[in-house]
């Protein structure tokens, strides 16, 4: 038995298996250094499912956990072959050992074969990394796996049943090869999904290649762009952006044609297409509309449309051809001007609903409380929108007003906020004489002065939000505004989805420019 052809076999097949416990004893940074980071990560790669199925499906999984104990199992099982003298409990438990090794083994490759078929080669770019190393493992333990058959194997001719069923199983594992190397040959699917026209390549200083963009075409629109911008009939989507939703269906292709030609570096490419080409290739953008723009045929898509990603532009032409597939992405672009306007007065409605008057037992002669969106760097503005004239000269303010007062002229005060592109209450008071000061409940307050030749005295920001009163009560002349502030601190830390800082604004007439915080 020591001198037997199985023995021999077994012998190398648990040598084999027991040799990756060598590997322990390298350090781990040549381990790391020599097949874990062996590639560069792919830039924008594509969705690969075998590959999402293993790492996030497979690998978390308990049978990842029981598999892969190679150099435990394979010992044992030599050990059981050793003492039953080969006899046919050891052989069953061999088979079983060998399809042990090989199930791990054999899911890889697997995995990677039908990406390649289904997605494409740039699946490799997403396995490359360790795959070089895994691959030439796997290779390894198959053949170990093979010696372990092979050493149980009886001795003898074989049966015609079994060498039928040899053949059968080598003829299915090479045409699967066969058929996944013409799969993979194949290259990406360049076919329009979704579109039944057939588009012709469009011809640019004589190139038919339409797989890589120009860039200078991308980016230089302008004759292009304003010519389209010019047409008859494009100024009521370029210029007014009339919406889908107040456009008649029989001027919607039309609508596209114009969207199209103005979306400029965004789609350059459908620039310069005759109006049916445009249209065709409208429809079949909106065949694979939404879809990841790492897949293959979307990327051909809009590589050919000169279009790096669904941008805001392309998206707001192609909805006037495919409403349905466009709403399930951006579903504003469907809306009519009604309808945005509505959404509008019920989302300020909204967030004003979560303000309340601060100062209940001040009595006004005008008033009004809202949640006011402040813009790009926050802040609002009291001032005389109506005053004509040169630049105002700035007073100088110090530091400490940095915090409410960022700007003040004679007719403009410019009120700062910690929040930007978000809401803050504001109540609004207009009394006719100067009220007492209360600082109970809030954090600092300042009073400044300014003019209104025309007495006309409002509070903007980048959206006002519900209407304010006009503040100046008494007409033409000279106005003192008392500013109290809290929460900033808590809103620009906070991410709530309601407004959280406040403040109140109290003007009344008075004389005096001068500018200082309550209490002095």
């Amino acid at each position: 038995m020591w001198r037997s052809r199985g023995f021999r076999l077994w012998t190398v097949a648990t040598a084999m298996a027991l040799l990756p416990l060598a590997l322990w004893l390298l350090p781990e940074s040549m381990l790391i250094s020599s097949y874990l980071f062996s590639g560069d990560l792919p830039v924008n790669p594509p969705t690969c499912p075998a590959n999402v199925f293993l790492t996030e499906v497979y690998l978390t999984s308990v049978w990842a956990s029981l598999l892969g104990w190679n150099f435990l199992v394979v010992p044992l099982a030599f050990a059981l072959w050793l003492i039953t003298r080969g006899r046919r409990p050891s052989r069953v438990v061999a088979r079983v050992v060998a399809a042990y090794v090989l199930l791990p083994a054999l899911l890889e490759p697997a995995l990677i074969a039908y990406d390649l078929s289904t997605v494409g080669a740039r699946c490799w770019e997403v396995w490359q990394p360790p795959a070089a190393w895994n691959l030439g493992v796997y290779a390894f333990q198959v053949t170990y796996a093979f010696l372990i058959l092979l050493a149980v194997r009886p001795a003898g001719p074989a049966s015609p049943f079994r060498i039928r069923l040899r053949r059968t199983g080598w003829a299915t594992v090479l045409c699967c090869l066969l058929f996944g190397l013409i799969r993979v040959d194949q290259g990406p699917d360049e076919r329009f999904t979704g579109a039944d026209v057939v588009m012709r390549p469009i011809v640019y200083n004589g190139n038919h290649d339409m797989g890589a963009v120009d860039e200078d075409l991308l980016w230089d629109t302008t004759d292009d762009g304003d010519e389209a911008a010019r047409e008859p009939g494009c100024d009521q989507w370029t210029v007014i952006h009339l919406s889908y939703g107040d456009t008649a269906p029989a001027d919607r292709e039309r609508a596209f044609i114009c969207q199209a030609r103005d979306a400029g570096g965004y789609a350059a490419r459908l620039v310069r297409l005759p109006d049916r080409e445009l249209l065709a290739y409208g429809r079949a953008l909106c065949g694979v509309v939404g879809r990841p723009s790492t897949e293959p045929r979307v990327r051909k898509l809009l590589d050919q449309a000169g279009a790096y990603d669904w941008s805001y532009a392309l998206m707001s032409a192609l909805v006037f051809l495919c409403p349905d597939a466009v709403a399930r992405e951006r579903p504003e672009l469907v809306w009519s001007e009604a309808e945005v306007q509505r959404r509008e007065e019920m989302y300020q409605a909204k967030m004003t609903s979560h303000c309340t008057d601060p100062a209940r037992r001040l009595r006004a002669v005008r008033q009004g409380t809202t949640a006011l969106f402040v813009g790009e760097g926050g802040g609002y503005v009291i001032e005389d929108g109506d005053l004509e004239g040169d630049e105002e000269a700035s007073r100088a303010l110090g530091k400490a007003y940095d915090g409410i007062l960022w700007e003040l002229t004679a007719h403009r005060a410019a009120v700062s906020t910690a929040v930007e592109n978000d809401h803050v209450c504001l109540t609004v008071k207009v009394v006719r004489r100067a009220p007492r000061v209360r600082l109970k409940g809030w954090e600092t307050a300042v009073e400044t002065g300014i003019g209104s030749p025309s007495g006309k005295l409002s509070l903007t920001s980048w959206e006002e939000g519900e209407a304010l009163p006009d503040l100046a009560v008494a007409g033409p002349g000279r106005y003192r505004v008392r500013i109290y502030v809290r929460n900033q601190q808590e809103a620009a830390m906070n991410t709530s989805d309601v407004p959280v800082e406040e403040h109140l604004v109290v003007v009344y007439p008075g004389r005096s420019k001068r500018t200082f915080f309550l209490p002095e």
